[in-house]
């Protein structure tokens, strides 16, 4: 790509792309800006290519080739690593790289400030979150639910191990003992106890604990990046229904090990699955598999009309298929999402069933 070329990107482009990778490498990270913030060694990279003869140029060049969902912003060093050998960079692969980075920054944005007192809520989740002598950093303010009859408030927050990794924390805090507060916590405990088999697909248990008047499970992620802001209205591209193909084999992977044991996940969302840079989706934690159990043909439905949502823009219609609503998906796809969407649960087949009918 031409230093010339450049010229062709206007500056309210340029600015936003700087701002949303907060002016940094999106593959290796690395601080553009030099001598005090005056200058710096940022280049912006075309992932498809701006001319018909650039690199990748296999790939589908969109409307606005200089738009900002075609640039990267890249060091020196990286802009050269994916332009001289494309065909390891592909165009699939360089969206996730830089839809996971935006993500990224998103998140860094909102942790705190390390100089700001701690505001600790003893009936929640503060800032930092202590196990074992462990402190995690909470990235965001929480999501806070009180149970139904007040006893319980339960608290989910997306935290920073101290080694840097990205995990997930849930805690139970019980005011009073109740019912519906012992139900949640053994809940809890349950799933942390199912999480420590090490099974196929399932989150990595990093931390739990166990009080009179707290229960915790923190598990490890692949990064903070959902689902819904990976693709962010994306998800009708070709590419980016190849990448979903080929991601929801771990996704189903983890579903099948629930429902070998006769559990299912029963809260299947666009925020409830995470993906890393490779597009390859994950499981956030466990759902409702020990809180409020449903039959496994429920999740086969869930996820099939998360996937139809995302590569066809509205939800399932009857008769109607993927393939029409959207051109790039395939008809064993679009096949494999109508039989999982069947009114008659004993029609849809298995996760393993609907995960190999994804595969392109």
């Amino acid at each position: 790509m031409a230093q010339a070329q450049r010229k062709h990107i206007p500056t309210e482009i340029r600015r936003a792309l700087f701002d949303a990778t907060d002016r940094r490498c999106t593959i290796c990270r690395r601080p553009l800006d030099i001598e005090g913030g005056t200058h710096h060694i940022g280049e912006m990279a075309h992932i498809a290519p701006h001319s018909p003869d650039g690199p990748r140029r296999e790939a589908a060049r969109p409307t606005e080739v200089d738009g900002l969902g075609n640039l990267m912003l890249l060091c020196p060093s990286c802009h050269r690593t994916i332009d001289k050998e494309p065909g390891l960079w592909p165009d699939d692969q360089l969206r996730a790289i830089k839809a996971e980075h935006e993500g990224w920054v998103v998140v860094e944005r909102a942790r705190p400030e390390p100089d700001k007192p701690l505001d600790v809520e003893p009936t929640g989740l503060g800032k930092i979150v202590e196990i074992g002598g462990v402190a995690y950093q909470v990235a965001r303010d929480p999501e806070e639910e009180r149970s139904a009859d007040g006893t319980a408030i339960v608290s989910r927050a997306f935290a920073f191990a101290p080694d840097g990794r990205h995990v997930w924390i849930r805690r139970i805090a019980t005011r009073w003992s109740s019912s519906e507060a012992l139900e949640r916590r053994l809940a809890l405990a349950a799933e942390a106890g199912l999480l420590t088999e090490a099974l196929p697909g399932l989150p990595t248990p990093v931390a739990a604990s166990m009080t009179a008047e707290r229960a915790t499970l923190v598990t490890a992620l692949p990064s903070f990046t959902t689902l819904a802001h990976f693709y962010g209205g994306r998800g009708r591209e070709a590419e980016a229904v190849r990448v979903l193909a080929a991601g929801a084999a771990g996704l189903c992977k983890g579903l099948a090990s629930l429902h070998a044991r006769g559990l299912a996940h029963g809260a299947l969302a666009d925020d409830s699955i995470m993906t890393d840079r490779n597009g390859a989706l994950f499981l956030r934690d466990a759902g409702q598999a020990f809180l409020h159990p449903i039959e496994p043909a429920e999740d086969v439905r869930q996820l099939a009309e998360l996937i139809h949502v995302t590569v066809t823009g509205r939800p399932p219609v009857s008769l109607v298929s993927a393939a029409v609503l959207n051109s790039a998906v395939p008809e064993r796809f679009a096949r494999a999402l109508d039989r999982a969407l069947s009114p008659d649960p004993a029609e849809r087949g298995d996760i393993v069933e609907l995960g190999a009918g994804l595969r392109i």
